[in-house]
């Protein structure tokens, strides 16, 4: 994880792109225009009206109908895609074809396949293309890890962690939608999966899992992911329950815990650390903005010919968790977890 470097080594800016005017752009455009090292230049909505409230609110000063013709504009360097789950690989591997660098929402894509696929165009049109998992750049996750590293708990044990929220808006929406890639699981599962795997360091061996489901797709559900040698993951997520992002690694001797993985960048951020010896301690964390620095650590990569933070081989195994997971619903037995 490199998620600190020298601002000085190149201050040029990578101008972005934005395919699509989605809801998650409030809060990752004005973390790419803080950034020290990009710019958004041009947004695209298959929605003209859509298109030009977004370029007006933000200051962005091109408007494209249709991605296309954002992906042929010469000027645009990478683009940002947070478009539905089900349309990442497509769109992707246009983008790269296009010769623009990538940064896409989780989940990159749907099967261990996909990225493949992704990869494969990264490599033949020399691109960059990462996976937007924005937690990992707060300093408060680079704290944990530290903590865990230097022994402040012991052996990790268990993670105990839940991710949620609440659709609150009635009629039609994308993340229940099978055929886009809707589910619990694929919207903020991918988010527990990730976390379990990057504190433990490790790939889960076997799965088990009981879900809610709604029109055909899960939309809350409990996990126990085992990483073998007596460590184990204890999940819960979904989409219709009250706002969460917690985690809470039990260690041999003592816990640390984040409140709010999902920090908001108007709200501190706190590590709880409690140790068996010492009892309870509090570490706080001024306001941060992970959208600003997940973009910035990949413009920099970018322009300085660097790997970027996170490999794709990253993405296809927390594709397989995943997978691993639906399949345990659907057929109610522990599962396997092959390719990791």
């Amino acid at each position: 994880m490199s998620e600190s470097f020298d601002k000085s080594v190149n201050q040029r800016k990578l101008r972005w792109g934005v395919l699509s005017a989605a809801r998650i752009n409030r809060r990752t455009i004005p973390g790419f225009q803080a950034a020290y090292n990009a710019e958004v230049i041009a947004i695209a909505s298959r929605d003209p009206q859509k298109g030009r409230d977004a370029a007006a609110q933000w200051n962005i000063g091109k408007v494209y109908e249709g991605y296309e013709a954002l992906l042929a504009d010469p000027e645009i360097e990478a683009v940002y895609i947070p478009l539905p789950n089900g349309l990442h690989t497509e769109w992707v591997i246009k983008a790269a074809q296009a010769g623009k660098h990538v940064l896409c929402e989780k989940p990159l894509a749907l099967t261990p396949e996909e990225v493949e696929r992704i990869a494969e165009a990264a490599q033949t049109n020399q691109v960059q293309i990462m996976e937007g998992f924005m937690y990992r750049y707060h300093p408060q996750q680079a704290r944990v890890r530290e903590l865990l590293t230097a022994g402040a708990i012991g052996e990790p044990r268990i993670l105990r962690g839940t991710f949620a929220f609440s659709i609150s808006t009635p009629g039609y929406n994308i993340r229940l939608d099978d055929k886009l890639g809707g589910g619990a699981t694929w919207d903020v599962g991918c988010y527990a999966v990730n976390i379990s795997r990057w504190l433990f360091g490790s790939e889960p061996q076997t799965v088990y899992a009981q879900a809610e489901m709604q029109n055909g797709v899960d939309i809350s559900a409990v996990v126990i992911l085992d990483f073998g040698e007596g460590r184990k993951a204890v999940l819960d997520y979904g989409m219709n329950y009250g706002r969460r992002s917690f985690y809470e690694m039990v260690g041999t001797g003592g816990t640390v815990s984040v409140e709010n993985m999902w920090q908001e960048p108007e709200v501190p951020g706190y590590v709880y650390l409690r140790s068996n010896q010492t009892g309870l301690t509090t570490e706080t964390y001024p306001l941060t903005n992970h959208f600003q620095l997940q973009a910035e650590a990949f413009s920099q990569a970018v322009l300085t010919g660097q790997p970027t933070p996170y490999p794709l081989t990253d993405s296809a195994a927390n594709v397989r968790v995943c997978l691993a997971i639906q399949e345990a619903i659907k057929t109610g037995q522990v599962v396997k977890i092959h390719g990791i």
